[in-house]
């Protein structure tokens, strides 16, 4: 399904992808949302609030519907199918199928890309809370710890972006497409982490739930 968007005559939205598709285009969301797709960039996030002090009440703060885990249900409906037609009233569909002249191929193809930022958005705790206290107390909050600032430090200046360095451990951005050094090397860490941390997905209930609200309350508890 990633290579129909390689046919796109609208533009060159797979620049960084050659070998290893599914894995270089992890970071398609982000590479383009302010280059002219910064229409799904309200879908990276869910701001479920943290208020510190004080009461809900005492902030000027509204949930909004179009957020994180609404993009998901709306996208795995429609990739999967298995949920009828349903998929056909929500937004990701509606915005998308005209965006590719009504081409299913197409519009399913950048969906997919979407849908694997998207599940690693899910799973960074900063994109599923935002803190509200004496300080951060406008209907931004802390922006999901993006005010929260730290001394410069490979390229870190902020606690939302330490937590995508991987605690420093990712302050190496890996060049794209992954030339065949790169990808061994991202294969080594890929088998550290499935060695060390397998525990914590041995239970299938763990990946296999589609209840992204689920998944974004315990990002959520780890934030706090």
């Amino acid at each position: 399904m990633l290579t129909y968007l390689n046919s796109w005559g609208g533009g060159n939205l797979t620049e960084h992808e050659d070998k290893h598709p599914f894995v270089e285009c992890a970071t398609f969301a982000d590479d383009y949302k302010y280059h002219g797709e910064g229409w799904q960039g309200d879908f990276h996030f869910i701001d479920i609030p943290n208020y510190e002090t004080g009461a809900a009440s005492d902030y000027d703060f509204e949930t909004e519907d179009r957020n994180l885990t609404y993009a998901l249900t709306d996208i795995v409906a429609w990739l999967s199918g298995k949920q009828g037609d349903s998929y056909k009233q929500g937004y990701m569909y509606n915005y998308l199928m005209p965006k590719f002249g009504n081409d299913e191929d197409l519009s399913k193809s950048y969906a997919l890309r979407l849908l694997v930022h998207y599940v690693g958005d899910l799973v960074q705790p900063f994109h599923c809370e935002t803190r509200f206290n004496d300080e951060f107390n406008t209907s931004d909050g802390d922006k999901g710890a993006n005010m929260f600032p730290l001394k410069y430090h490979y390229d870190v200046d902020e606690l939302h972006a330490l937590w995508d360095k991987i605690l420093y451990d990712g302050y190496h951005n890996i060049p794209r497409p992954i030339d065949d050094d790169s990808w061994a090397e991202l294969q080594l860490d890929v088998s550290d982490v499935m060695i060390n941390y397998a525990y914590a997905v041995s239970d299938s209930s763990k990946y296999e739930s589609l209840d992204y609200h689920s998944y974004a309350q315990e990002s959520f508890d780890i934030a706090t």
